[in-house]
């Protein structure tokens, strides 16, 4: 009757520890439900894109190229200036008799003030080209600010997933130390009842620190994903969130060659683009500075003495005339100024091809990903049932004392690097879905997929 009895708590204790693990043994406390506040995927972007700097600088820059262009259409319209001065003592210059730097005379007091105008008439098309050249720079800023919208998105949406991704793996560890400090529990009770050996106890015992290291350094790797999405979002967050939870779904993508066709509509590259239309401009604006200028002046003003004299004119005066100005030598500073803009020009045309190639390679590289991390899934995924199926047969062994506790052990290793191998290669393929979609066509193309809105 004793050994029927020991064999019956024997056979109840494994089914615990092989079929039910949940029984009778507290479970750790799970630390991965984060105590922040929630915080959704469109409600980090819109937080990344109110408060990145990058936006803020480049919205500052945008109102700067637009007073610039304002400051050059400038030349359109007359310049007028007031002037006044007045004299007082005993001198007036001459350049032939200079005493004191002056001719002296008698005392007098005189005051004189007046406008003059100055119109710009014509100058071969140098303000023309001028105000193009600001005009496109302005314009490529303006694409500037919806490249930097679109990084900022871009980054923010792929530090969310990766946060995700950590807390995935976190889950995954969690489960892991909870099942093996079970399972450690009951092979304990088991060891008092001198049904198990002291090796087994052992084993299980190191399995549980293994875990729980896994565990600690999947919290950290949380931890710094956190701080990478603050960075992403501009903001000195909190160090832990709530997360929304994002269906990992593999969708069918379109042709390499219709995605390398949509990069070339990229922000960053109409920037670079405009910014070549804009050096030529003014490459051309500058070698029109080699013509003349025509002009218009007018002035008015009064001049009136404190002290009346006879035959000395008083009152008010005018002129009107015009101005040809055309330069002869300036010390080679036209002809520098054209190499300035070639040189220019030539950097923003070398820039926009280099923008061009690195769209196309990043495209190609994050298509070829997400084939890649799509397969991954499907492996991932066989692996894990496979590993689950092996776990389960190795418990059955140990069970019917066919097996040690070495086979239960690896086949828990076993199943958590395929759980964690195929939540990396869900959340990688997600990370390069969104990365193809900024390379293909930048802020335009990146809520193509409704299941990172």
């Amino acid at each position: 009757m004793r050994t029927s009895s020991i064999w019956n708590v024997t056979f109840v204790l494994l089914a615990s520890l092989l079929g039910s693990p949940t029984i009778g043994f507290p479970q750790p406390p799970s630390e991965s439900s984060s105590r922040g506040s929630f915080l959704g995927i469109q409600e980090a972007i819109d937080l990344a894109l109110k408060n990145h700097p990058a936006v803020q600088e480049a919205n500052a820059n945008l109102k700067a190229s637009e007073a610039r262009t304002e400051q050059t259409r400038s030349l359109y319209y007359p310049q007028i200036f007031a002037n006044a001065n007045t004299v007082a003592g005993a001198g007036r210059t001459n350049p032939r008799f200079l005493i004191g730097g002056a001719l002296l005379q008698e005392n007098q007091t005189t005051f004189a003030g007046g406008v003059i105008a100055n119109q710009r008439i014509y100058d071969f098309g140098f303000t023309n080209n001028l105000v193009d050249s600001v005009k496109l720079a302005e314009r490529a800023q303006s694409q500037d600010v919806n490249a930097r919208r679109a990084l900022v998105i871009v980054t923010t949406q792929r530090s969310y997933l990766n946060s995700l991704k950590r807390q995935r793996l976190v889950r995954i560890a969690e489960e892991r130390v909870r099942e093996r400090g079970i399972i450690t529990g009951q092979i304990e009770t088991l060891y008092r009842q001198q049904l198990k050996s002291k090796l087994d106890l052992d084993l299980m015992r190191v399995e549980l620190v293994n875990a729980e290291s896994l565990l600690v350094r999947t919290r950290n790797d949380l931890k710094a994903s956190f701080a990478d999405l603050n960075r992403s979002m501009g903001v000195a967050g909190r160090e832990d969130y709530v997360l929304e939870d994002l269906p990992i779904n593999v969708t069918p993508t379109r042709p390499l060659e219709s995605l390398v066709a949509d990069s070339l509509s990229h922000p960053e590259l109409q920037r670079l683009k405009e910014q070549t239309a804009s050096a030529e401009a003014k490459l051309v604006a500058t070698k029109r500075q080699y013509l003349p200028t025509i002009a218009a002046i007018g002035s008015g003003g009064t001049l009136e003495p404190f002290d009346q004299r006879a035959e000395q004119r008083t009152g008010a005066w005018w002129m009107a005339g015009a101005l040809v100005s055309m330069p002869l030598f300036t010390g080679f500073l036209i002809e520098n100024q054209v190499v300035e803009a070639t040189a220019q020009k030539d950097a923003a045309a070398a820039a926009t091809i280099n923008v061009e190639q690195a769209l196309t390679q990043q495209v190609t590289n994050a298509y070829l990903d997400t084939l890649t991390f799509s397969q991954h899934i499907k492996l991932g995924e066989e692996q894990v049932k496979t590993a689950q199926e092996a776990l389960q047969l190795a418990k059955q062994r140990y069970k019917l004392g066919l097996g040690s506790v070495v086979e239960v052990t690896q086949s828990e290793v076993a199943l958590t690097s395929a759980q964690t191998r195929l939540a990396e290669a869900q959340y990688d393929y997600k990370i390069a879905e969104v990365t193809l979609a900024y390379a293909s066509g930048g802020s335009a193309q990146l809520q193509i997929d409704p299941t990172i809105r």
